[in-house]
């Protein structure tokens, strides 16, 4: 169980939504001005009517700070997790642990054993609910947060794109579906500046999101 949750909750760099991107008026006279890599895409436009661009999956995943955040907020609700859990099982041990030495030493009666071994198993179960319930629960909850920070992620992307005149705007990962993709359409720099930049308005109301999700789900 410790495995299945580490690995649902830990998988932050797993593939983010790739953001779709609207077409803006090339008469916008209004329009932030972009780095190279931008201007790049633009002059491919040029060449096949299509503006096009990427940014690296793993640098927003080690360079954005909101991403780093929801990163760390799931890595401690883990581990309060993980501990609690432990100390469930060290109490049984214990318990174990004085029910065998109380035989040895022929403080326990047999009328007492079935009593014993009742508790004992009553134990077990509570424990194994606890690990089931609490890590079915945890797991939702990770996917939560993971899901909202994608669509924030997702949003932001599609209005870096309007701003910037990209059409397409995707994500490189490796071992993704894309193999390759030349660096002139690389615009990771820029994405993650911008993401930096509107990091307090993306916070702004997340986790609220977040319950309303997990309240929606109880709801169905």
């Amino acid at each position: 169980m410790k495995k299945y949750i580490s690995k649902t909750i830990l998988g932050l760099s797993a593939t983010l939504l790739m953001a779709s991107c609207a077409e803006t008026s090339s008469n916008d006279t209004n329009s932030e001005n972009t780095s190279k890599p931008v201007e790049q895409t633009e002059s491919k436009k040029e060449n096949n009517g299509l503006a096009m661009a990427f940014y690296y999956q793993d640098s927003i995943a080690t360079q954005f700070g909101f991403y780093k955040e929801i990163d760390s907020i799931l890595k401690v609700k883990e581990m309060n997790f993980q501990r609690e859990l432990e100390a469930k099982y060290r109490a049984y041990q214990a318990y174990e642990a004085d029910i065998q030495k109380k035989m040895e030493n022929n403080e326990i009666t047999g009328y007492q054993i079935d009593g014993i071994q009742q508790t004992a198993m009553e134990k077990q179960q509570s424990i194994q609910q606890f690990e089931q319930q609490r890590g079915a629960a945890l797991q939702r909850e990770s996917m939560d947060y993971q899901t909202n920070l994608m669509n924030k992620i997702a949003q932001a992307g599609k209005e870096f794109a309007n701003k910037n005149d990209i059409d397409l705007l995707f994500f490189y990962q490796k071992g993704g579906q894309i193999t390759f993709i030349n660096d002139a359409y690389d615009v990771t720099d820029d994405f993650i500046k911008y993401l930096n930049k509107r990091e307090e308005e993306l916070m702004s109301g997340f986790e609220e999101e977040v319950e309303a999700m997990q309240n929606e789900e109880s709801d169905q």
